[in-house]
């Protein structure tokens, strides 16, 4: 999510959003109702990234759907997703059991990517844990990939990641003032791990208001990932326009996002 992205992709804490089906699905497990979410950003060489998600509460469940999707624009200068063009496009969905403060949550993964001559794919599993405080503070643990690809016959690898976050509210969420902060560790199984520190603050009358958020991560010796991210949310009611920037990303070049989030 554009939001996770501000905060140097921290996301295992981060419940409430559709865009958790990406990172923790318990997360998902504190929608009130519904959530939808979708996100976009230009790469470098005429390509585009888009991502949509959207969840829903039903009793003590949640249900969770996520689609990525990066691809070339068409050759009218606008975004168009094709399955006939070099593309990689990853599906996710996810089924989350609440109880109490405690939520459990299981995703499957799938992943398509086609490189014009080549097409592979990849299938995995996601397993989370989230125990959310009410309002004031949530704690998110994650394996993404626990499996690797289940498909033996594909050579397309898909690393396990940990997650252990933690997210503290300082001031009531549905008051004027908005605080938060935001701490995690990631494990990759094929590197060195890192820890990130992030914070949101913004003021919110009415519904109405900003939100700006920006975060810090450790990285490996050698490692070209920025060390600051920032980013930004303009509140109407429930519904926020997202903003995340980053100086350089696995996709290369400077990382503007844009997104659209709504919760019920």
């Amino acid at each position: 999510s554009v939001r996770s992205a501000g905060l140097q992709g921290a996301g295992g804490a981060l419940v409430g959003d559709a865009g958790a089906v990406f990172s923790n699905p318990a997360g998902l497990a504190t929608l009130r109702y519904i959530g939808l979410e979708g996100t976009y950003r230009r790469v470098p060489g005429d390509l585009f990234a888009a991502t949509g998600a959207a969840a829903f509460r039903l009793r003590q469940f949640d249900l969770g759907l996520g689609v990525k999707y990066l691809g070339y624009d068409s050759a009218s200068g606008f975004p168009r997703i094709t399955l006939s063009l070099p593309h990689e496009a990853l599906a996710v969905g996810s089924l989350i059991y609440r109880y109490g403060l405690i939520a459990l949550g299981g995703s499957v993964r799938y992943l398509r990517r086609d490189d014009g001559v080549v097409r592979e794919r990849a299938l995995s599993g996601d397993l989370g844990l989230a125990i959310a405080f009410f309002d004031i503070m949530a704690i998110g643990f994650a394996v993404q990939n626990i499996t690797d690809n289940w498909y033996d016959d594909s050579p397309l690898a898909l690393p396990r990641v940990t997650r252990l976050g933690f997210t503290m509210n300082y001031v009531d969420p549905l008051e004027t003032f908005r605080l938060l902060s935001v701490i995690e560790g990631q494990w990759p199984e094929d590197g060195p791990g890192r820890v990130i520190l992030g914070a949101e603050a913004g003021i919110v009358v009415y519904g109405i208001g900003l939100i700006g958020r920006a975060a810090y991560s450790s990285r490996p010796q050698g490692s070209t990932q920025p060390r600051l991210t920032a980013g930004g949310s303009v509140a109407l009611g429930r519904m926020h326009l997202d903003y995340a920037y980053a100086v350089q990303d696995p996709l290369g070049g400077a990382a503007h996002r844009v997104g659209l989030r709504l919760t019920l």
